[in-house]
């Protein structure tokens, strides 16, 4: 089946993308799959998914958000006519080889579930779920949406992390999940996202986090385009804190399996950093690994994916977080993660065969250490590389010392 999108409204009108078979990631970045000339476009703004007699979209995490016939929305099965606005771009859907009135099938990908709707996820602002008082929303995910909320019980704010209700539909994979996320409770450390609480509250599974008011590494690296490339020892303080958590995870036995820069925040009032989204792990150790692993797709921004991961990242080990710490220090080093491409295949080729261009090549003031740890970190064969976290805070603490910096 072939499926066009025909830019309507901006700079680029008139233009026509043809989308085939499997998945299609749509933004500005040369890493995408089809790439639009729009600023206000993020990136990696949105994903199509195109299967038998159905086409679905899915935002990416863009920070302008998805909207479809004025709806913002986080995945949504496209009929013909539907008309799609990312950033200042408006595209409308149209199918080269249906009956014009036919009704499209529904994908299993893209299915609607019972209860509260994904669209309605908004209407949770106001409202309670458990203890918590929705307040705001703050950002959406590949499988859920965070709110700001207010603690009633030990009145202190929240981020209340809300499941997609199509997540949620299998209550006794729910409860599991639910008591691995419990589990989580015990593992508190500065550079860690604590995890307060799990539950089920009707239709919808939710974790209560804790709230960091800051910002996230994917907001920074966007930012370096236009402000300049950053001192390399805000890159620095990002690794060490970030391996601080790392070791306090692995001496739980626990692999985080989605480090990318939208999971690493910095506080803005001490700038502590703290690693969140520990649920991703939990997850993908049960029965939520196919639910969170759509057909077509990888889980996590594949640019921040380790090879082996790139194969299977239900197997990954705590050596393929240390790889994706390292992609995340290259790209807050230089303003891009070390492989991009326009062709998923090629990404993909990449990231299994190509050594990285050093970081010096975009910033020569980059300390010539970290530059050394943050290559091993990108080693493409995982015995290469740092074999814990305590082996990279180990190297990151004597580069600390040679420097006379205080992280």
């Amino acid at each position: 089946m072939k499926m066009q999108l025909t830019v309507i409204d901006g700079d680029e009108s008139g233009r026509v993308y043809e989308l085939t078979e499997g998945s299609t990631s749509f933004g500005r970045s040369s890493s995408a799959d089809m790439q639009i000339e729009d600023g206000s476009v993020s990136r990696q703004h949105c994903v199509f998914h195109v299967e038998e007699a159905t086409i679905g979209i899915a935002d990416a995490g863009s920070s302008s958000g998805t909207f479809v016939n004025a709806e913002r929305i986080q995945r949504k099965t496209l009929h013909d006519g539907d008309e799609i606005r990312i950033g200042n771009t408006k595209l409308r859907v149209k199918s080269r080889n249906r009956e014009q009135n036919a009704t499209p099938a529904t994908s299993e990908v893209f299915k609607p579930c019972n209860g509260v709707e994904q669209g309605q996820l908004q209407e949770l602002v106001g409202t309670k779920i458990h203890d918590y008082q929705i307040q705001r929303k703050i950002a959406e995910g590949r499988s859920a949406t965070i709110y700001a909320a207010h603690d009633n019980t030990h009145d202190r704010p929240i981020a209340l992390k809300v499941l997609w209700p199509e997540m949620s539909e299998n209550k006794e994979a729910m409860q599991r999940f639910v008591r691995a996320m419990k589990t989580m409770f015990p593992v508190q450390h500065e550079n860690l996202v604590r995890i307060y609480n799990a539950g089920r509250t009707g239709n919808l599974t939710w974790v209560a986090m804790e709230l960091v008011d800051g910002e996230n590494m994917a907001q920074v690296i966007e930012r370096i385009g236009t402000v300049g490339m950053l001192d390399w020892d805000y890159a620095f303080r990002v690794a060490v804190h970030t391996a601080r958590g790392l070791e306090a995870a692995f001496e739980q036995r626990i692999v985080h399996r989605n480090i990318t820069p939208k999971n690493i925040l910095m506080r803005t009032s001490d700038q502590v950093v703290k690693l969140g989204d520990m649920m991703l792990a939990k997850a993908l150790d049960g029965s939520m690994a196919k639910q969170i692993t759509l057909p077509g797709q990888l889980v996590g921004d594949l640019a921040y994916m380790s090879p082996e991961a790139t194969k299977d990242v239900t197997t990954a080990d705590g050596r393929s977080d240390i790889y994706a710490l390292g992609v995340t220090c290259y790209a807050l080093l230089t303003g891009r993660p070390p492989f991009e491409s326009h062709s998923i295949p090629a990404l993909l080729d990449k990231i299994r065969n190509e050594v990285p261009e050093t970081p010096k090549k975009y910033q020569l003031s980059i300390n010539d250490l970290f530059e050394g740890c943050v290559m091993r970190m990108l080693s493409k064969r995982p015995e290469d590389r740092y074999q814990s976290p305590t082996g990279l805070l180990k190297d990151l603490n004597r580069i600390a010392t040679f420097t006379n910096l205080d992280m």
